[in-house]
């Protein structure tokens, strides 16, 4: 009996250090995850309890207001224009609400990114990192339009409800339920355009920004942007803005630049 009593004994101690060592697996695990999140910015959805900007998008000049009608109502818009005249803000933020209001599944935001070669090797990091600096102007947009942590949620590469990709990535695909921004237009070639503008498929927004005024291409190479203004025109389906110095908005000091500059 005192040898059967040991058995049992010895069964319950270790059954009990069975169970002592899987709390304390699972703990690590969720010590090690919630560590991942930590680090990589991203909430659970349900946690989230970000402030998101929800204020009406309203034009401040007439320009403004074309533009606004334009993204609402047509499936390809050209912008054109100086500095601070909001045609990246207003183009993010509607992009943002889109997506909130299920109107499409996706946003893609793409731009070129050194100059029209786009050779980003020499840059550290994976290719998120190596672009994410000349995609932090339209990033923050979205950010405060979406709240950080469901900006976070939607980029996750299984989620990709925000895609942000660089202009040579762009070839090959093509766009659907998404409302589409290429920014700083100007710096891609008459070809690039072509290939980019081919890509559009059902249900999408084109949204096409630059300002010809800043075009960085090689002397001799004839900017996209400038090329598709004078192939493209007001229609059913596409809209072209031209916005001037005098619709600035972003500040008195912005405006007495473009004017020194004019």
């Amino acid at each position: 009996m005192g040898r059967q009593k040991a058995v049992i004994k010895a069964r319950r101690e270790a059954r009990r250090l069975l169970r002592r060592d899987s709390r304390s697996h699972k703990q690590r695990e969720e010590e090690s995850v919630t560590s991942l999140v930590q680090m990589s910015g991203v909430e659970s959805i349900g946690m989230a309890r970000d402030s998101r900007d929800n204020s009406p998008i309203e034009a401040r000049n007439a320009a403004q207001e074309r533009y606004l009608k334009a993204i609402e109502r047509k499936k390809l818009i050209f912008a054109t224009g100086e500095a601070g005249c909001g045609k990246t803000f207003i183009s993010a933020a509607k992009a943002a609400e889109a997506l909130i209001h299920k109107d499409i599944e996706r946003i893609i935001v793409t731009r070129p990114v050194l100059q029209a070669d786009e050779d980003l090797g020499f840059l550290p990091g994976d290719i998120g990192e190596k672009f994410a600096p000349y995609f932090r102007p339209v990033y923050d947009i979205l950010v405060r339009r979406l709240g950080a942590s469901f900006m976070q949620y939607c980029l996750r590469p299984e989620i990709g409800k925000v895609e942000i990709a660089p202009f040579a990535y762009m070839r090959g695909r093509t766009f659907e339920n998404a409302v589409v921004i290429l920014d700083e237009a100007q710096n891609v070639t008459a070809s690039q355009m072509k290939m980019f503008l081919t890509r559009l498929g059902e249900n999408v927004t084109v949204i096409v920004n630059g300002d010809i005024t800043q075009c960085d291409l090689p002397a001799g190479v004839f900017s996209g942007l400038e090329d598709a203004l004078r192939r493209f025109s007001d229609d059913e389906m596409v809209s072209v803005i031209r916005f001037t110095k005098e619709d600035c908005v972003r500040s008195d000091l912005c405006q007495r630049a473009l004017n020194a500059y004019a």
